[in-house]
């Protein structure tokens, strides 16, 4: 689910970043634990989401690993 705030502004999920990077939502979770990768921003009722900029980040990031 991509969440649009406004036209011009999106945010990705977990479920959407762990699908992205090839790995699942779990591995993510404990990645984020382990301090491999840093937690995202949390909306008021606990949902992690992504900004596009830090997506970016994340899929260099993930090539770096496997490359």
């Amino acid at each position: 689910m991509r969440v649009k705030l406004e036209e011009r502004f999106t945010l990705y999920t977990a479920s959407q970043v762990a699908r992205a990077l090839g790995i699942s939502k779990r591995t993510l979770d404990r990645m984020i634990k382990d301090g491999r990768i840093p937690a995202p921003a949390k909306s008021a009722n606990g949902y992690r989401f992504w900004t596009p900029p830090e997506m970016e980040q994340l899929e260099r990031q993930a090539k770096e690993l496997t490359h």
